[in-house]
């Protein structure tokens, strides 16, 4: 499997109309590629949707999307609101989380940790055994490798219930399970993450 993580930066007031807008036509799409999840930026670059959409393989991917064109069904006709647009392909490391419809609260939090070559297969080492406690803290949404777009990037998706309790998570891991884990941190180089709601529509709120 191959999870793609689409990120568009919208106009001013273009994040209702766009998650209306996929909400509207989602039902094109679902049949043949079910949408992982939608959310929006709180914290970070604001007036930003993120999605995620789970393949089989990257060929899967290439032809649901043709087929999407055959006539055009997807995606939304979102150009009155987009500025720009990002995407990457993530490989899931053995002990993510599956991307299928749950509900896990109202607030989820995107990590982003970019490493020199090699940082992030230690990154994922490290975690395969220690992931079981931390997820009992709060869930793991997504975890996994890039493999195109920006690369050498460990990506991981945490759900809270909300601001307080991520705190609370936060204290508890570091305090007690010394999290996160140190392997591959001596090629770690940058680290990015932000907060996000869920869109009414999406799969995982």
């Amino acid at each position: 499997m191959v999870v793609e993580m689409r990120t568009y930066l919208l106009r001013p007031g273009g994040v209702q109309p766009t998650e209306d807008l996929f909400a509207e036509h989602l039902h094109h799409r679902s049949p043949l590629s079910p949408m992982g999840g939608l959310w929006h930026t709180l914290t970070g670059q604001l007036n930003t949707v993120v999605h995620l959409w789970p393949y089989d393989t990257i060929q899967q991917r290439c032809d649901i999307r043709d087929a999407m064109w055959q006539p055009p069904k997807w995606p939304p006709p979102l150009r009155p609101y987009l500025v720009e647009m990002d995407s990457i392909i993530v490989q899931p490391a053995s002990f993510s989380p599956k991307l299928e419809p749950a509900h896990h609260g109202g607030l989820y939090e995107f990590c982003v940790d970019s490493y020199l070559p090699g940082g992030p297969a230690a990154c994922r080492d490290a975690w395969a055994t220690a992931i079981a406690a931390r997820s009992e803290l709060s869930p793991l949404v997504f975890c996994g490798l890039s493999e195109f777009g920006r690369l050498n990037q460990w990506v991981h998706i945490w759900a809270y219930r909300d601001a307080a309790h991520r705190d609370e998570v936060l204290s508890s891991a570091a305090r007690a399970l010394q999290w996160p884990p140190t392997g591959g941190r001596d090629l770690l180089v940058k680290q990015e993450n932000f907060l996000a709601a869920p869109a009414a529509c999406s799969p995982l709120n």
